[in-house]
């Protein structure tokens, strides 16, 4: 099968220029500058590769709608791909929690084994429009990591493994009184809060060590990315580069950031953080890290939709950054997070996973989507 488009602002890994695209059997054939004369017009919108995301959580939404309903997994996973597709998301690493911090019913190895194998099977079905993976989230202070990491970490589409420490005084959390103070508003006494605290910084002393280095040598078995979430301070980083992890998502400080250029590691923030102004928990801004070249890549955590926005607001004021630098942060950036070389970028050779994007109102409007090279939005 062979697809053509013309007339396109073409976005590669280095620059963008009017030019043309030839996709054959589901991957780039050729590039070309000039308006090209054959194929579709795309009316100088841009084109640039897929989507790709590393971590979001947005499938769990679409398994619990609401609080103790869960949905046919099946289903859900058919509801969150399109959801994704239709924001250009063209590849996506569905991020699940295992030792879950908050007790979230989705979270319970149960409900995880039901909705992994909803994913599956509706893969398996080509039911699907977006590639999937599993991204293994793993809480490090749990006391029964191991026990509940066992049977999720074998399925077939598990293909990153990160960790994670939510105790609070540290990391996401630095600020304990406003987690005190969270607690408190729910109805807790203060004498429960402290008491949930002290047991908190007891399962960290307890675990975090010895399950960070077991989630890093079951990563480095399976050979998939080791990522380590919420990095503070450069202790912090070398701990996990050491273990092997090779990428630093959501660092919570410049510090951690810094540390982990120079530690050569794929420094990632969430989409929303640079949208909305800042870290809703307070932490360093995502805008901070892209001023000191302290940011690499984003991925969504809970928006999907804030990538394709994230690519074209770095193209604005105040950061001014060259369309093809801003479209890496969500598409080839993000692909060498992830390990995967076939993609995030329009190059011959690689997949054809491409986005027809118009500015509308300031927004990125999607005026088609192609996954493999065969349309899917």
């Amino acid at each position: 099968m062979e697809l053509a488009f013309r007339n396109a602002r073409v976005v590669t890994r280095d620059e963008d220029f009017l030019g043309s695209v030839v996709v054959r059997d589901g991957r780039i054939a050729a590039v070309d500058r000039g308006p090209g004369a054959v194929g579709e017009d795309m009316e100088g919108d841009v084109l640039m590769p897929g989507v790709v995301d590393i971590h979001t959580d947005n499938l769990e939404r679409h398994f619990f709608p609401r609080p103790n309903i869960d949905w046919n997994p099946v289903s859900a996973a058919v509801t969150h791909d399109s959801a994704c597709v239709s924001v250009g998301v063209t590849t996506v690493f569905d991020s699940l929690s295992v030792g879950s911090f908050n007790g979230a019913p989705s979270r319970g190895v149960d409900n995880l084994v039901r909705l992994t194998g909803g994913l599956a099977e509706a893969r398996e079905g080509a039911m699907l429009k977006a590639d999937h993976r599993i991204h293994w989230r793993c809480e490090t202070t749990a006391d029964d990591l191991g026990a509940r990491l066992e049977p999720l970490a074998d399925h077939p589409m598990a293909a990153m493994f990160s960790v994670m420490d939510h105790t609070p005084g540290q990391r996401q959390y630095r600020n304990v009184e406003a987690h005190m103070a969270h607690w408190r508003a729910g109805g807790m006494s203060l004498e429960a809060a402290e008491q949930r605290l002290a047991e908190a910084r007891e399962r960290q002393a307890r675990n975090a060590a010895a399950n960070r280095r077991m989630v890093a040598e079951l990563a480095r078995a399976k050979g998939a990315p080791l990522v380590s979430h919420d990095d503070e301070d450069a202790a912090h980083i070398d701990e996990a580069a050491d273990l092997g992890a090779t990428v630093a998502e959501f660092p919570v400080t410049e510090e951690a950031a810094s540390r982990a250029r120079e530690r050569g590691m794929v420094i990632v923030m969430g989409g929303p953080n640079l949208i909305r102004g800042g870290s809703y928990s307070g932490n360093v801004p995502a805008s901070a890290l892209a001023d000191a070249d302290l940011l690499d890549a984003f991925a969504s955590d809970y928006v999907p939709r804030s990538l394709i926005e994230c690519a074209f607001r770095l193209t604005e004021p105040p950061f001014g950054w060259p369309l093809a630098r801003a479209v890496a942060t969500v598409t080839s950036a993000a692909a060498q997070a992830a390990g995967l070389g076939d993609r995030g970028a329009v190059e011959p050779g690689l997949r054809a996973d491409l986005l027809r994007v118009r500015r509308v109102g300031g927004l990125p409007v999607l005026r088609g989507v192609w996954a493999g090279g065969g349309r899917v939005g």
